[in-house]
């Protein structure tokens, strides 16, 4: 059954700064959101999973708690654990995210988060035109010039829009709009990576992006719900044309 579990046992060689169960946790959810593990099933036991992984114990229930937490599986004394339906799992952790993209399966999602952002982006910008500080302004107009030097690297310019629309967000002096702002990371990612090699698209991002600032900047939060709103608009059709 050992042999079964793992392509390659976690030694300390390949441990670098993570911690050890932190990859344990990386290596079962790749396998529950692959579907290798599927619905129902029952993971191998802590003990298998330790010889497998070459991890104490410990190591083992803090993976397993924290899929828990994520809602991949459930842990019943005495009973074993069972991989949850995806109803139940967490879709937008960040690591559940990473896997259905590496697999294929984040479209769907894409367009839920465009309808989400839509929503929550447009009032957040208003409210940022309101409330925005000089660094705030500082940090935006850093993340245009970093659009605006990575034209040709799509990973890098998802980073910049990520942190511009980020920093929107937190301009708003709002902490529960600030907690829903890093889940959407590989969304965006996903989203632009596949829409960058459409003419012009990253121009046309700046541009839109510039008109945000501009607006956020000059205290006109009418403006600059409108500029957002334009904004999504137009990447979510972008994202329709090749989806």
């Amino acid at each position: 059954m050992t042999g079964q579990l793992l392509h390659m046992p976690l030694t300390n060689a390949s441990v670098s700064s993570r911690r050890l169960h932190e990859q344990v946790l990386d290596a079962l959810v790749e396998r529950i959101v692959s579907g290798e593990f599927a619905t129902g099933d029952s993971l191998p036991s802590e003990a298998d999973l330790c010889e497998a992984y070459g991890v104490s114990r410990s190591s083992v229930r803090e993976a397993l708690r924290v899929l828990a937490e994520k809602g991949l599986i459930e842990v019943r004394h005495g009973l074993g654990t069972r991989v949850n339906p995806p109803e139940t799992w967490d879709f937008m952790d960040a690591l559940v995210l990473s896997v259905r993209r590496k697999s294929g399966a984040i479209t769907p999602i894409v367009y839920e988060l465009h309808e989400a952002r839509e929503i929550v982006e447009r009032e957040a910008a208003a409210l940022a035109a309101e409330r925005a500080k000089a660094e705030d302004l500082a940090a935006l107009q850093a993340a245009l010039e970093k659009m605006r030097a990575s034209m040709s690297d799509a990973t890098a310019f998802a980073e910049a829009d990520f942190t511009f629309h980020r920093t929107i967000i937190e301009a708003t002096r709002n902490r529960v709009l600030q907690r829903m702002a890093s889940p959407i990371r590989e969304l965006l990612e996903f989203a632009i990576q596949v829409t960058a090699p459409i003419p012009g698209e990253l121009e046309r991002a700046c541009d839109e992006h510039l008109a945000i600032y501009d607006a956020v900047r000059a205290g006109d939060p009418a403006a600059a719900r409108e500029a957002m709103r334009d904004h999504m608009n137009r990447a979510r059709e972008a994202f329709a044309k090749l989806s």
